[in-house]
């Protein structure tokens, strides 16, 4: 299947809202450093993020899947078997890490999909994480959507910015057919061609892995500037997204990356730094007030929590070695230092 960087380009503009369109595009630079910058001796540490999504239906919440969505288009013949190993399509190195967030993703109550688009007219496979065998299962995709009762559409964009135009232009072909599948499994096939409904649609940024140590510890990426009210500055990120994680990690007691691609506030976005919070600073320091924030996902109204700029740290490599990892990963324990840290200085500062 021939494709150009001009048609996806096109296609993406069609589909994705500017500001949908910057975040992914943080995602891909973050992606970038641990290919080729800061994070780069961390490479194998870093793995890709899914599509978190429900059937429209009274008890949504407990029937979760995760779709993971394969990078590459691939011939029918490669994928035409009732089972496949993750390493076969994923490479040894991805294929463990594959199994262990599958395996934190089941934890958490989640079922993990895997789909791969073959070229031509093969469309579109589903395989199902087998928790027991550790393999991908040949999913029969028309009777499991099925019981997603109703119907749905895709949502589309309005128009990009001449400078956004130009960054993703930017980009590796490779980078975009990844961008491309990705949305055209959402937008297209399960929104256009199956018209399926979905309840409370979400996704996933990415995982920091640690084979070493075990560690899975999901993170979610956004680019923005810091607002300020009263001379003091701050973040608003979406309550939603403090919530979803908090659905992943705390079944697994394991705590998670926010981080920022701060920019200034000029039209050129111009790149400042990488900082990030952990879930648990969240949990201990957010204001409980919420503020109005912009659309999300399903193009509802989001709601924001603010956060002291204060407390967003400079995300160097030494925030992803095997150490720190395993002294903040655990999200209870770091909570208590925290409520502990704080009563102390209330001791301090008051009596």
């Amino acid at each position: 299947m021939n494709i150009s960087k001009e048609y996806i380009i096109e296609w993406l503009e069609r589909v994705w809202a500017e500001n949908k369109a910057k975040g992914i595009l943080a995602q891909v630079r973050f992606r970038m450093e641990f290919k080729r910058g800061r994070f780069s001796r961390y490479s194998k540490k870093y793995f890709k993020g899914c599509w978190v999504l429900s059937p429209k239906r009274e008890d949504f919440y407990k029937t979760r899947f995760c779709f993971f969505v394969h990078d590459k288009i691939l011939s029918t013949d490669e994928i035409n078997r009732e089972e496949l190993e993750p390493e076969e399509i994923l490479g040894n190195g991805e294929g463990l890490k594959f199994r262990m967030v599958s395996g934190f993703l089941n934890n958490a109550g989640l079922s993990v999909i895997y789909a791969i688009y073959a070229g031509s007219s093969g469309g579109w496979s589903l395989f199902c994480y087998d928790t027991d065998s550790e393999t991908l299962r040949k999913l029969d995709a028309r009777a499991f959507f099925e019981k997603w009762e109703g119907r749905g559409r895709p949502s589309r964009g309005r128009g990009w910015s001449d400078q956004l135009r130009k960054e993703c232009s930017m980009l590796d072909l490779d980078t975009l057919v990844k961008l491309f599948l990705n949305e055209k499994f959402y937008t297209d096939y399960l929104k256009r061609i199956l018209r399926i409904p979905i309840s409370d649609p979400y996704d996933i940024d990415g995982f920091i892995i640690s084979p070493q140590s075990r560690t899975v510890i999901p993170f979610e990426i956004k680019e923005k500037f810091p607002a300020e009210r009263r001379g003091v500055k701050f973040f608003g990120i979406d309550a939603g997204r403090v919530l979803m994680l908090l659905r992943l990690c705390l079944p697994n007691d394991s705590n998670a990356f926010y981080i920022i691609r701060e920019v200034d506030e000029t039209p050129a976005r111009k790149f400042k730094d990488w900082k990030f919070i952990l879930l648990s600073e969240i949990i201990m320091s957010a204001s409980w007030n919420l503020q109005r924030g912009g659309a999300g996902m399903g193009g509802q109204e989001t709601q924001t929590v603010r956060l002291p700029y204060l407390l967003f740290k400079s995300l160097n490599s030494d925030a992803l070695a095997d150490a720190y990892l395993r002294s903040i990963g655990k999200l209870p324990d770091e909570v208590k230092k925290m409520a502990q840290q704080f009563r102390d200085f209330i001791l301090k500062e008051f009596f």
